[in-house]
C-alpha cells in the first residue's frame, strides 16, 4: 500500500480479506469459522454522505475462503455510541447491530462486533488458537499468563454477547500504550494494528510464543497408547444398531474415525479421564455438549447411552428448566476404547464439524492437563452457553430440509435417471450414496456435491457381483453408519426378438436386473432392520411389466423378477417399518445410456414410428423425463405423503395407449 495517502476503501477490504484467509487457512488458528476479523474504512453511504465504517465478518463466512462480500458493513459512530448503554440482552445488541448495518441485505455481522468497534486501530484479528486456548484453559493465574506474554492484557471469561463486549469496551478504555494483544480466557486471542500485516504479526506472535512455552513444559505431548486395539469387526458390526439408538430424537448420520490418530486417542488412559473436561471453547458446545461418551466396551455401549441421556436431561432441568426446548440430549461424540471416535449430527458436514471440533479440544485439554489443574467453564456456564438466546433465535427460523439425516443409495446413478434421483435426493438434504458400474459415478456424485452442498459419494460398483456389493455397503457402513433409502434403479435393456435372445444374453441381464438387484436389496433390508429405524426400499421397474411389448422378453422378465422380489419385501420388512414399492416408467430417455447402441431406433422400428414419435407414444402426448421419476421417489419416501403405502405401483408413463 502506498505510503502518504489515505488508503481507500476497497484497497483496506482487499488487505483484510488477504490477512483473514492467512489465518484462517490454519486449523490450530482458526477452526470451521471459529474467528473473526475487521477493518475500519471510510465509505460513502446511500445519500452520498461520507460515514465511517467497520467491516466485519458476516455470519455464514469461512474465513480461509472469505472474500469482499463476507465482510458485513455497519456504521462506527453507531457502534461507539454503545458505550453509554450499560445492558443489553443479547437478543436486543443483535438486533442495535441491525440497524446500525449500512446494507440490511448483507449477513448479519459477528456477535464480537463491539469488540471489534471498540479497538481504535484500523485492523483487528481474533482467533480460537489451540495454542492460546491451552494455556488459558488451566489454572494458572492471570498474573502468571501475563508474565509468559509480556505487553498482553488478560481478560477473564464472560460468556460471548453484550456481557463480553461491556467488560472488553472497560477494558480498551484504559488499554496500556503499546500492547501486543488482548487474551481472553478460554475464549481466544485480539491482537490489532494499523495494517494487517503488523496485526497478523502480532497474531502470529503470539501464537508462537505460547508454542514454545507449551514446549517447554510438555515437551513434544506425544499420546501414549496403553490400551489394546478393538475388534473392529465387533464394533462396526454394532454401528447400525448404534446410529438407531442414536437416532431416537432425530434421524443421524454417522462419521467414523478409526484412523490413526482417532484410534490412538481412544487407547489412551486420558481419553477415558477427559470426558468431562468440556470442548476447547465455549462456542463448540453448541455442537459438541460439555461431555462426550467414554465407551470401554462396545458391548455396554446402549446401557452407556442411556445413563448419557439420563445425564444431560437432569442438568437441562437444573440449568434450563424449560427456559428453552430441550436439545436432542443423545451424545454427539463417542469415543470406542481402542477403535476410535464417532461422531453424530443430522448432516454429513456437521459431523465432520464437530469431530474437528473434538480432536483439536482434546489436544488443548491434555496439554492443559500437563501444565497444571485443567480447567473450564462451569456446568452452568455450559448450559447458558449451550442454550444462548441468539442461537435459540437461529434454531427458532431453521426449516431443516426434509430428508436431513437421511442415507440413501442410488444404483446406477452415473446417468440418466439415477443421476437426477441421486441429485433429487441430494437437494432435499439427504446424505447419497451413487453406485455405478461406470467409472463416471464419481465425476457424477462430486457434480452433485458441487450443485448442492449435501454430502454425495460415488462408488464404482458391479451390482451382480456379490462380492463388489458387500464392499459397497461396508463403505456405507463406514462413512454413515446406515441407510434410509434404496433406490434400485440399475438395469440393462437389450432388444431382440425371442428367437434371436441367446442363454448368454438372458443371463447377463438376469445378474443385473434380477441378481444384482437382490443382492443390494438384502444388504440394505439387513441395515434397515438391525438399526430399527425403518426404511423405504423403490424399485424401478417397467412398464413392460403390466404391459409387455414384443422383443422384450430378456429385459421384462427379469425386471418382472425384481417387481415381485419388491412384494416380498413389503411382505417381510412391514413389522419393521420397512416399505418397499415400485415405480413403473416407460420411454425415459433424457440422459439415459440404456437406450444407447440402436436399443431407441429398434424399438421405434418395432413400433412401425419414427424415433420422435416414439418418445411421445402416450396418453399425454408429452416425453416422460427422469425429473417425473424422481420426484415421485421423493414423495414415495415422505412418510407424510405414502407413509402409510408399501407394495404398490406407481405408473411413470404418460399414459398407456
Amino acid at each position: 500500500m502506498n505510503s502518504g495517502r489515505r488508503p481507500l476503501p476497497g484497497e483496506l477490504l482487499k488487505e483484510c480479506v488477504e490477512f483473514s484467509r492467512k489465518i484462517g487457512v490454519q486449523p490450530d488458528v482458526v477452526l470451521h469459522g471459529g474467528g473473526n476479523t475487521s477493518v475500519k474504512t471510510e465509505e460513502t453511504d446511500h445519500t452520498g454522505k461520507s460515514v465511517k465504517v467497520l467491516r466485519v465478518k458476516g455470519s455464514g463466512s469461512d474465513l480461509s475462503t472469505i472474500d469482499e462480500n463476507g465482510f458485513t458493513a455497519l456504521r462506527q459512530d453507531d457502534l461507539l455510541a454503545a458505550k453509554k448503554i450499560r445492558e443489553m440482552t443479547d437478543i436486543e445488541m443483535a438486533d442495535y447491530l441491525k440497524k446500525s448495518m449500512l446494507d440490511p441485505s448483507q449477513p448479519s455481522p459477528s456477535v464480537e462486533t463491539f469488540m471489534h468497534a471498540f479497538i481504535p486501530n484500523r485492523f483487528v484479528l481474533h482467533s480460537h488458537a489451540d495454542n492460546i486456548l491451552a494455556l488459558t484453559n488451566t489454572d494458572l493465574s492471570d498474573s502468571q499468563l501475563m508474565e509468559m506474554f509480556p505487553g498482553t492484557v488478560i481478560v477473564p471469561y464472560h460468556q460471548p454477547g453484550f456481557k463480553l463486549a461491556r467488560a472488553f469496551m472497560d477494558l480498551v478504555e484504559n488499554l496500556p500504550s503499546g500492547t501486543r494483544g488482548i487474551i481472553l480466557r478460554k475464549h481466544g486471542l485480539f491482537t490489532f494494528g494499523e495494517t494487517g500485516l503488523e496485526s497478523y504479526e502480532k497474531h502470529m506472535e503470539l501464537i508462537n510464543e505460547a508454542g514454545k512455552i507449551l514446549k517447554e513444559k510438555c515437551g513434544d505431548l506425544r499420546m501414549n497408547p496403553t490400551m489394546p486395539v478393538a475388534d473392529r469387526n465387533l464394533v462396526m458390526s454394532a454401528v447400525p444398531g448404534l446410529r438407531g439408538k442414536l437416532s431416537s430424537i432425530s434421524r443421524k448420520v454417522l462419521l467414523i474415525d478409526s484412523g490413526e490418530e482417532a484410534s490412538i486417542i481412544s487407547r489412551t488412559k486420558e481419553a477415558e479421564m477427559l470426558w468431562n473436561a468440556g470442548p476447547a471453547t465455549p462456542d463448540m458446545l453448541i455442537r459438541t455438549k460439555y461431555d462426550y461418551l467414554y465407551v470401554p466396551s462396545i458391548g455396554d455401549i446402549d446401557s452407556l447411552i442411556d445413563q448419557y441421556v439420563r445425564k444431560y436431561t437432569q442438568e437441562y432441568e437444573m440449568y434450563v428448566g424449560g427456559k428453552y426446548p430441550m436439545h436432542d440430549p443423545y451424545p454427539s461424540i463417542i469415543v470406542i476404547r481402542g477403535f476410535g471416535v464417532i461422531t453424530a449430527a443430522t448432516t454429513w458436514k456437521e459431523c465432520r464439524i464437530i469431530m474437528d471440533q473434538f480432536l483439536h479440544s482434546f489436544r488443548v485439554n491434555v496439554a492443559s492437563s500437563t501444565i497444571g489443574g485443567h480447567s473450564f467453564i462451569s456446568r452452568e456456564a455450559s448450559f447458558e452457553m449451550e442454550y444462548w438466546p441468539l442461537e435459540e433465535a437461529k434454531l427458532k427460523k431453521f426449516v431443516p430440509k426434509p430428508l436431513q439425516g437421511k442415507i440413501s443409495l442410488v444404483t446406477g446413478a452415473a446417468n440418466g435417471i439415477g443421476y437426477v434421483a441421486a441429485r433429487t435426493l441430494a437437494v432435499n438434504g439427504s446424505l447419497v450414496f451413487a453406485l455405478d458400474l461406470s467409472p463416471q459415478v464419481e465425476e457424477s456424485a462430486s457434480r452433485i456435491e458441487k450443485e448442492t452442498g449435501s454430502r454425495v459419494i460415488g462408488i464404482r460398483c458391479d451390482i451382480s457381483s456379490e462380492e463388489d456389493v458387500r464392499k459397497a455397503f461396508q463403505t456405507v457402513i463406514g462413512m454413515s453408519g446406515g441407510i434410509d433409502i434404496l433406490f434400485n434403479n440399475a438395469g440393462i435393456l437389450k432388444s431382440a426378438p425371442l428367437t434371436d435372445i441367446s442363454a448368454e444374453e438372458l443371463d447377463r441381464h438376469y445378474r443385473v436386473n434380477a441378481r444384482g438387484t437382490f443382492l443390494v436389496t438384502r444388504e440394505a433390508f439387513t441395515i434397515m432392520k438391525e438399526s430399527g429405524l425403518g426404511g423405504n426400499i423403490v424399485f424401478n421397474i417397467t412398464k413392460n411389466l403390466l404391459h409387455p411389448g414384443p422383443e422384450m422378453l430378456s429385459y421384462g422378465s427379469t425386471k418382472a423378477m425384481a417387481a415381485q422380489m419388491c412384494h416380498y419385501v413389503a411382505k417381510e420388512g412391514g413389522k419393521y417399518g420397512i416399505r418397499a414399492n415400485i415405480i413403473n416408467p416407460d420411454k425415459v430417455f433424457r440422459g439415459s445410456l440404456i437406450w444407447e447402441g440402436g436399443v431407441l431406433e429398434s424399438r421405434a422400428k418395432a413400433k412401425g414410428q419414427t424415433v420422435e414419435a416414439y418418445k411421445t407414444t402416450n396418453l399425454l402426448r408429452r416425453e416422460v423425463l427422469p425429473e417425473h421419476v424422481a420426484n415421485v421417489l421423493l414423495a414415495l419416501v415422505n412418510e407424510e405423503i405414502f407413509g402409510a403405502t408399501t407394495d404398490a405401483m406407481i405408473p411413470v408413463d404418460g399414459g398407456v395407449l
